[in-house]
């Protein structure tokens, strides 16, 4: 066995090596990370473990940020809620541990000052983790996922019947408030989702996903059978949409927005209900709705609602250089954008405050 990284003449037998599982990610896919790379403007680097064949046996796919100033910083992988972790379909741990191993020697080969390993929540050997890592801190989220049905004519009656009464009525509402959905991608729909979002993520005093991020995805991706923007309308008016992104068996939930003032009508719900519909009809398994903090009890409370399974999933982080924790919470964001660095309550400076 050998360690390789990813390039452009493997990249068709990686894409066929993430299909051999039902439960690789969208995150992993080469697509995915050539959006990364021109987002970031940061480095790719998968490794990859290849037998005596030449074969891809084992993925471990990461991203590094250079900086000068403090360090570089590692993460598998950076942005809003993607996750890495090691890509393994035989359950052999010494492929694993080997890709382990090849991530920290590069890691401390090229000045890391910290390092991120963030599981997938369909992660069935956790335990590799905690036993391997050699963490310096581990962060958790929930994993929260809906279990979509079998092609059919009877999907809406089952989706109906996972969800909870609040939803089925939130959903029923909608229809009696004369919204209606569509998926039809127009320079409109999409402006309206940047701004809406913006709006949204602002109110609440968090961080938004940037407008460059949501143009660059028709270079990477194809409307239709790797992402879709449903919207929902009311009188003609656009009051709520959600951009979905498609890969292999998953759905990602990846950015919902709603007009306030529309809130009540719920059409955010409804377009959750068709786009599962329609998901289901083509075969997708699994509805992910990304990572919940644990303290995040509002918004865990309504994707329960909608029949999901909890998966928790970790983040890994490995400090090599304490220097780091002299630095404030201001200055990663500014120096690290979109990359994970460490728990901030653990900076010397949160603890003094």
């Amino acid at each position: 066995m050998k360690i390789e990284f990813l390039d452009e003449e493997r990249e068709a037998r990686y894409d066929d090596f993430l299909l051999r599982s039902n439960v690789t990610l969208l995150y992993a896919s080469n697509k995915y990370r050539r959006l990364l790379k021109e987002f970031l403007g940061a480095q790719d680097y998968y490794f990859l473990a290849m037998n005596n064949n030449n074969e891809i046996i084992g993925a471990l796919p990461a991203f590094l940020k250079r900086n000068k100033h403090i360090g570089n910083v590692m993460n598998t992988l950076p942005f809003f809620g993607s996750n890495g972790g090691i890509i393994e379909h035989k359950g052999s741990y010494e492929v694993k541990k080997r890709l382990l191993e090849e991530f920290y020697f590069f890691a401390n080969k090229n000045d890391c000052i910290a390092t991120t390993i963030i599981s997938s929540p369909f992660e069935a050997d956790i335990e590799f983790y905690e036993k391997e890592t050699n963490y310096t801190y581990k962060d958790q989220r929930i994993g929260q996922l809906t279990k979509l049905p079998s092609e059919g004519s009877s999907v809406a009656d089952i989706l109906m019947k996972k969800f909870d009464g609040a939803r089925r009525r939130n959903i029923r509402k909608a229809i009696k408030n004369g919204i209606t959905v569509s998926d039809t991608l127009s320079n409109a729909t999409l402006d309206f989702l940047v701004s809406t979002h913006t709006e949204n993520i602002q109110a609440i005093n968090g961080t938004s996903k940037p407008r460059r991020f949501f143009e660059l995805i028709p270079q990477f991706f194809n409307y239709g059978p790797d992402y879709k923007i449903f919207t929902a309308f009311k009188d003609g008016k656009a009051v709520a949409a959600l951009l979905l992104f498609y890969f292999n068996k998953t759905v990602e939930y990846f950015t919902p927005v709603v007009v306030k003032r529309y809130k009540t009508y719920q059409p955010l719900s409804l377009i959750i209900f068709q786009a599962m519909q329609d998901a289901a009809q083509r075969g997708v398994e699994w509805w992910n709705w990304g990572g919940t903090w644990v303290t995040q009890e509002g918004v865990y409370r309504f994707k329960k609602r909608w029949g999901t399974e909890d998966k928790p999933y970790f983040y890994y982080t490995r400090v090599w250089d304490e220097k780091i924790m002299d630095c404030t919470k201001e200055q990663l964001l500014e120096e690290y954008p979109h990359f994970y660095v460490l728990p901030f309550a653990n900076l010397k400076s949160e603890n003094r405050r």
